[in-house]
Formats: structure tokens, C-alpha cells, sequence
């Protein structure tokens, strides 16, 4: 009586531990959260979905206890002005002791049939905090692919998604016309992707590149003069998230080009008006390259010029900003670059503006005098240190 008293004991105990354990992890989600999840996936423990999606593949496996991570949750940004950025909110999952087992999983990435080298692969728990537009850390494995393609991880049971990442620093350019990024599941983003579930030893979780195609065209004002520096985004809506697809900016001549997959999606286009922020959408569905799209908003002033310092000098190729000094005044499109020759161009609002960049290792920030923009003008703003 007093053992079988003493194993209950430790059961409800147990028990109230894994419910403290979870509330835990769910109150330190942000920030700290990050190093806890990273050390429970080196003790071994992996990662299930804390609901599963309808698509879900299973290869080679069979049933085996599932364990979840603690994730930290992410926020896609986008520039769409016509609502907030969605923010996918995580979900608690009840959490399980680790099965200690380990499996293995494989597979090959080709693009167009040929063997995809070098690439990153990185795999992450199935579960709500990874059903958006980005996946969210840690991952439970990664690893690269050899000469013939192949790749191999190992993984305890659970749940997961598989991603091919060609160039693992977020760029969305094509390579060799193919999309940088695909999703086990021939999918673009880790929420459209399919699950794999590993129950034993997995083989066969093979990955396509997705074929880019090309977006671009040109941003105007309704007086038909080009329009530099607007912002262009590429999204799509699915079930309340925004996912986005690609973005950047307008260059001289108002041109934008931008590398996506074929699909329904919402071109977007922000910039400074002269009184009140100047955006359009535009909704496409991209089945091959779209060049000859046309977008036009109530422009605000376009401001040319050439960046100095002090001494005269062009500031070549630099990151700079133009600031309204009155802060209710709008201004969406006032951060650009320079080219090699210290030239800019840029749509800003009518205001008072002060140019300035930012600091960086042995080299001060600078800060220009005010100039009153109202209007087109050409400008040669000379920026100091402060």
C-alpha cells in the first residue's frame, strides 16, 4: 500500500511539474526563451506540432511519442499601408519527455533535375509558431548538402518542416532560375509547407526548387514623372497572415524588378506624398515573368543630388536618411543609398529636411543643415559631424 501510495505521489507530481513547465515556457516566450529551447533540443528533446495542418506527409514511419519545443515567436514585417503587420500568435503544447530515440532522416534537393550543392537545410518543429510567413527558432537540426545533393539529419520523433535555403541570408534573387527558398511540399514558405513525420528512419524527403519568375515594371506620379525610391512588395494573404514574397525599391528611373514563384499576389507601392503618404495596390496573378506592370500614385517632391562631407567629398556608395524636422509630417520613402559616384535620388514629402547617415566603426555619424523641400529641386546636401 505505502509503494503503490508513494507511485501516485510521483505521478500527480509529475504531472503538476509538466503544467508549471509549460505555463513557464509559454510567460518567457520572448527573449530569454530563445537559450531554454536551444539547450532542450541539445538534451534531446524535439519537436511536434502543436496542432497539425491538413497536408501531411508521412514517410517510411511509424507511430512513436512526440515532443515539442519551446519556440520564440517571430514578426513578418511587410509595407502594405492598408493594414497592420500580422503577428502569428503562439500556442501553448503540452510538453513530453523525450523518448531518447534517435532517427535518421534523408533526402536529395534538385533544381530542374540536376543535384542542388551547398545548400542549407533546416528543419523546425511543426507546430503553430511555424505554420507563417518565417520560420521560427532554434531549428531542431540543419545541415548542407553534398556534391550529389544528398542530405541526411538526425532527428528524435516528431513532426517537422523541411527547408532548402540556397542563399541562407534572406535574398530572394533568382539563382540559375530557380527560387533561393522551397519548402518540403513544393511550397515557398514554411506555413504552406507539408509535414513530415519521423517515427523511424526516414528516406526519401526529396526537395524541387521552385522556378522563379520575375515582377517589375515602373512607378509614376499622375503627372506621369517617375517616381525613385517607392517602396515595392509582393504578398500574398492566407488565412489572415500576410506572407511576403519579395521587395525593394524603385530605382532613378522608377523601374522595380523582383524575383518571386508563380501565384495570385498583391503588388504593393508606398512613397511620400507631398501632404499624406502616396501608396497603390494591385492585384496579380503571375503565371511567367510580368515586366510591364504600371503603378501610379499622388507622388510627393523628387529631390536629386550628390552627398558630401565637409570637405567636398562625394559619400560614395553610403546608407543615409532625410529627416522632416516636423514630426507629424510622413515620410515613407527617406532612407537611400548613394551610387559610386555619391549621387541620390529621392521622394519626399514638403517640409523642412535634414540629411544624415549613421554611424559606423571609425567613422562618426554626419548631420547636414535644414533645407526647405517643397517642391522637384536638385540638391547637394554637405553633412558634418555633429
Amino acid at each position: 500500500m505505502r509503494r503503490d501510495a508513494s507511485i501516485q505521489f510521483l505521478g500527480r507530481t509529475a504531472a503538476v511539474l509538466t503544467i508549471v513547465v509549460a505555463a513557464v515556457a509559454v510567460g518567457e516566450l520572448v527573449g530569454a526563451q530563445l537559450r531554454a529551447s536551444r539547450e532542450q533540443l541539445l538534451a534531446g528533446q524535439a519537436a511536434a506540432a502543436s496542432h497539425a495542418p491538413p497536408a501531411t506527409a508521412t514517410i517510411n514511419a511509424t507511430r512513436a511519442p512526440k515532443t515539442t519545443p519551446i519556440a520564440t515567436p517571430a514578426v513578418s514585417a511587410s509595407i502594405v499601408p492598408t493594414a497592420t503587420d500580422p503577428v502569428v500568435s503562439p500556442a501553448a503544447s503540452p510538453l513530453a519527455e523525450p523518448s531518447g530515440v534517435a532517427m535518421v532522416l534523408t533526402g536529395t534537393v534538385t533544381a530542374g533535375g540536376a543535384p542542388v550543392r551547398a545548400a542549407q537545410i533546416m528543419v523546425y518543429p511543426s507546430n503553430s509558431l511555424n505554420h507563417g510567413p518565417t520560420p521560427v527558432p532554434p531549428e531542431a537540426a540543419k545541415t548542407t548538402t553534398d556534391d550529389r545533393g544528398f542530405y541526411q539529419v538526425t532527428l528524435p520523433p516528431g513532426t517537422y518542416r523541411i527547408g532548402v535555403f540556397r542563399d541562407y541570408t534572406g535574398q530572394t534573387r533568382s539563382i540559375d532560375g530557380f527560387y533561393p527558398i522551397t519548402w518540403y511540399g513544393d511550397a515557398y514558405a514554411i506555413g504552406f509547407g507539408k509535414d513530415v513525420t519521423v517515427a523511424g528512419n526516414v528516406t526519401g524527403a526529396n526537395i524541387s526548387m521552385l522556378r522563379s519568375v520575375t515582377v517589375g515594371g515602373r512607378v509614376l506620379g499622375r503627372d506621369g514623372v517617375s517616381v525613385p525610391n517607392a517602396q515595392v512588395s509582393l504578398s500574398k494573404m492566407f488565412g489572415g497572415i500576410q506572407y511576403p514574397l519579395s521587395g525593394g525599391v524603385t530605382d532613378r528611373t522608377g523601374g522595380f524588378t523582383l524575383t518571386t514563384v508563380a501565384m495570385p499576389m498583391t503588388l504593393a507601392v508606398q512613397a511620400s506624398g507631398r501632404t499624406t503618404p502616396a501608396w497603390t495596390t494591385i492585384d496579380l496573378d503571375v503565371r511567367g515573368d510580368r515586366t510591364d506592370l504600371v503603378a501610379t500614385i499622388d507622388r510627393g517632391n523628387i529631390v536629386t543630388g550628390t552627398l558630401r562631407d565637409a570637405s567636398g567629398r562625394a559619400l560614395a556608395d553610403t546608407d543615409f536618411g532625410a529627416s522632416p524636422s516636423d514630426a507629424q509630417v510622413s515620410c515613407l520613402s527617406c532612407n537611400a543609398r548613394t551610387d559610386a559616384a555619391g549621387h541620390f535620388a529621392l521622394t519626399l514629402p514638403s517640409a523642412t529636411i535634414r540629411f544624415q547617415t549613421w554611424g559606423q566603426p571609425n567613422q562618426p555619424a554626419l548631420v547636414s543643415i535644414e533645407y526647405p523641400v517643397n517642391r522637384d529641386m536638385t540638391l547637394d546636401p554637405v553633412l558634418k559631424a555633429p
